[in-house]
């Protein structure tokens, strides 16, 4: 009988568990759809690609391609940003944000263009809308910045810079010696290919006119193409954009850059056609010292010779900013404020102290005291020490304008913008192909910038500070109409050179001309009478020259009075001292780390113009600004022929 109620009582108990775990699950599976249905569609990251080769080029927009697939039943229409995460994975720096639309159980290329100042690999993160991260279980919600090109996996590889052959799609895995690019990725601005050195195509790509505009700037700006036979054996014929690319010859000019043509098939393209191609600057068959000098630094370590130590782009930013931004530090009375902080602590003590000796004088008075004199000084140092120095809001900028063809420049720029009320401002351009990155690495999440030819960059700035972005653009302007009148060189250097020049060309008493011709430098002077440019000074070594110069008396007083004593003011000096690191940043184009690696080849010079802003480069700001800054421009003057 016991035993009986003693098993009816364990089985309504196993009964009861059933239920109660039965009950659970049913709970856990509503509250997982619910939870599932709160977070809105999912996405996953099935592929990144980054740069043009799965690396990056420091001190360039680089092209992130990310493939993205919808794995639902319901469209996407979203904005997705990338940010880059500091080492503990909080988000750091602005947003860089891309508007996409995925249809439902579809997939796309989505592309962002982040500003790669640093050789060091650090993590970025991609999120949706209303912040929740990517799931994806190879990545997980971070992933890592591809290496540059001028770091090693390992000691023996041979550095080389991007070079692809582009295809159909990403199935082809022929030849093997050159990295694949499918044609369907390549960015459709010209300001996000500075980073790629050569192409191979032997097909017409599938691009719309964007893409093929944005190839053919790349291509002017210096870019290196080797066309090769398709599978017929014959050269692909070229429309639209491309047409320039059908002319008949083994080798020619497109502007700054080389089309060569091969009469092979990619299955023959060999590691020995590959590197020539790394090395070729001419159109000339010979192998000039220049072009061997090349090949052994790619060679051997790829950096610079001797004592000449490569500058990472992102060390010349901050040095950059940080001048910019001294030009806008306030001037206080600060002999007045030392006298006053020396007053002040004498009636604290032994002042107060004093008072509260004396007969008659209670712990009252003395707080009392105390107290007075530390409200009216409060009032004395924020009267004095407050901003207020006659400050306006007001942008500092640097540039770099490379010349692409008789009406666009490639201008990379620096930009520091001072405001004396904080609150939101705007940066940006049109029609300008502009890309953008916030340089402060604490900038909040409420810094983002888009890409594009109405892109721009939204900032929220404190008052009485500055915000520090870089942008590049694709910049229209009046042709300077330039050709050279005289020349003549000996193996000592250049002995003459006369340039005419057109009337958009930019002339004042704050513009400075230099000449490189291989590796030499000479300063050129403006004469008003015969509208020349003439040569004026000595010649300088281009590594000479841009090697960093290092002032140790930077915060020594009588370093600074030296400097007061002369006519220029603070301004004008920095400017000044700040060129020949702009023109060791403009070899960056050129895909060179260091002066020390670059000769011009022996076929052009390159004329190098230092003048204030013009009007048409300046960039637009939500707010009116006061601007000041200087831009130089760069421009390669074939000696073959008039440019």
């Amino acid at each position: 009988m016991i035993k009986g109620m003693l098993n009816m009582i364990c089985e309504q108990r196993r009964q009861l568990l059933k239920t109660i775990v039965a009950i659970g699950l049913m709970t856990f599976c509503c509250c997982d759809s619910v939870f599932a249905q709160s977070n809105g569609p999912q996405l996953k990251m099935v592929e990144h690609i980054w740069g043009f080769d799965g690396r990056v080029q420091p001190g360039q927009f680089n092209p992130l391609s990310v493939l993205l697939d919808n794995q639902t039943g319901e469209d996407i229409d979203a904005t997705i940003t990338l940010q880059q995460a500091s080492p503990r994975l909080s988000t750091q720096g602005g947003q860089y944000a891309e508007k996409v639309y995925i249809s439902a159980a579809g997939r796309r290329w989505v592309q962002f263009y982040p500003y790669i100042a640093q050789s060091y690999q650090t993590e970025w993160n991609l999120t949706i809308d209303d912040g929740d991260t990517f799931i994806n279980a190879a990545i997980g919600k971070s992933f890592t910045q591809a290496r540059a090109v001028t770091q090693k996996d390992d000691p023996k590889e041979v550095l080389r810079p991007q070079v692809v052959i582009l295809d159909v799609d990403n199935s082809s895995t022929r030849p093997s010696t050159v990295k694949h690019m499918p044609e369907n990725i390549f960015p459709p601005y010209a300001t996000a290919t500075s980073g790629l050195h050569t192409v191979f195509l032997d097909h017409v790509p599938d691009w719309e006119q964007p893409r093929q505009q944005a190839f053919m700037s790349w291509l002017k700006l210096g870019g290196r193409l080797h066309v090769l036979q398709d599978s017929r054996g014959e050269f692909p014929r070229f429309s639209g954009e491309l047409g320039e690319l059908n002319q008949p010859l083994n080798g020619y000019a497109v502007g700054g850059g080389i089309v060569v043509r091969h009469l092979i098939r990619r299955d023959a393209l060999s590691e020995a056609i590959v590197r020539q191609a790394i090395v070729i600057d001419t159109l000339k068959g010979t192998d000039r010292e220049a072009e061997k000098e090349i090949r052994k630094l790619y060679e051997n370590s790829g950096r610079g010779i001797g004592e000449f130590i490569p500058i990472d782009p992102s060390s010349t930013d901050d040095e950059l900013f940080r001048g910019m931004r001294e030009l806008t530090r306030p001037d206080h009375a600060w002999w007045l404020i030392f006298l006053l902080s020396i007053g002040y602590i004498g009636l604290i003590f032994p002042g107060c102290f004093w008072v509260s000796k004396r007969k008659g004088r209670g712990f009252a008075e003395t707080y009392g005291a105390i107290v007075g004199i530390a409200l009216l000084f409060s009032m004395l140092f924020l009267v004095i020490g407050k901003r207020g120095y006659g400050e306006s809001t007001n942008l500092q900028t640097l540039a770099i304008a490379k010349f692409e063809d008789a009406g666009h420049w490639s201008v990379f720029q620096w930009n520091a913008l001072f405001v004396t009320s904080g609150g939101g401002y705007s940066a940006g351009a049109t029609d300008q192909q502009i890309l953008l990155s916030i340089a402060d690495r604490d900038s909040s999440k409420d810094s983002q910038v888009t890409p594009g030819n109405s892109g721009e960059a939204s900032m929220q700035i404190p008052p009485y500070s500055s915000q520090a972005f870089v942008s590049r653009r694709r910049v229209t302007a009046d042709p300077w109409k330039l050709s050279i009148r005289d020349i003549s060189m000996q193996a000592s250097g250049m002995v003459s050179l006369k340039i005419d020049v057109g009337e958009n060309f930019p002339i004042s008493k704050d513009t400075q001309y230099m000449v490189l011709a291989e590796r030499s430098l000479y300063e050129m002077r403006y004469t008003a009478e015969s509208k020349q440019l003439t040569l004026f000074g000595a010649r300088q070594r281009l590594t000479t020259y841009c090697q960093p110069r290092y002032d140790y008396d930077r915060m020594n007083p009588w370093g600074q009075q030296q400097k007061e004593i002369e006519s220029r003011s603070v301004d004008e000096i920095f400017f000044d001292d700040t060129l020949p690191q702009l023109i060791q940043r403009s070899l960056n184009d050129d895909l060179v780390d260091t002066a020390t690696n670059f000769e011009l080849p022996n076929d052009r010079i390159r004329l190098f113009v230092y003048t204030p802003v013009p009007k048409d480069f300046d960039l637009t700001i939500s707010e009116s600004v006061k601007r000041s800054g200087r831009i130089l421009f760069t421009k390669d003057l074939s000696l073959r022929s008039d440019p």
